[in-house]
């Protein structure tokens, strides 16, 4: 009987620590683009894209490993975040603090529901000299970091 148990509780160990690493070499948390809301380079939009099954909640946002002078979660029920969307005065996007709202998987996502329900999210960070961009967040209850380089335009 004890043989049996430490196997059952072996297995449960191998498939836990399995589902573990995998889930830290296949981050559910992606960034898709980059962009400039205004013409100074102090501020970014950063797309970004829950590829998992289960929700995510941000924790903290780093721009070249410090705290940057603003973040904020942008929610858009619309468009995408590219060069040329609206920002300011877009009823269909709103501004949300980093933990006040959960990042929801992009494949449970109604794009039927236009106007109605998030549709793609963004961080918006404020900085001097913005390189490097390092989002932490919770993923079932796993820290996770995502880190990414922007490069400068030519």
């Amino acid at each position: 009987m004890k043989k049996l148990l430490f196997v059952l509780l072996f297995s449960v160990l191998v498939v836990v620590a399995a589902f573990i690493i995998y889930l830290k070499s296949n981050p559910p948390l992606v960034m898709n683009s980059y962009t400039n809301p205004t013409d100074d380079s102090t501020n970014r939009i950063v797309e970004i894209e829950n590829k998992g099954l289960h929700e995510i909640e941000l924790q903290q946002i780093l721009v070249n490993d410090k705290v940057p002078e603003s973040a904020e979660l942008v929610v858009s029920k619309s468009e995408p975040f590219e060069a040329e969307t609206k920002l300011v005065g877009n009823p269909n996007i709103t501004y949300h603090k980093l933990r006040q709202i959960t990042i929801f998987p992009s494949q449970y996502i109604d794009r039927e529901a236009v106007g109605k329900q998030p549709q793609h999210y963004a961080v918006k960070v404020e900085a001097p000299s913005i390189k490097k961009i390092t989002i932490k967040y919770k993923y079932l209850k796993i820290p996770f970091t995502l880190t990414a380089e922007l490069q400068e335009k030519k």
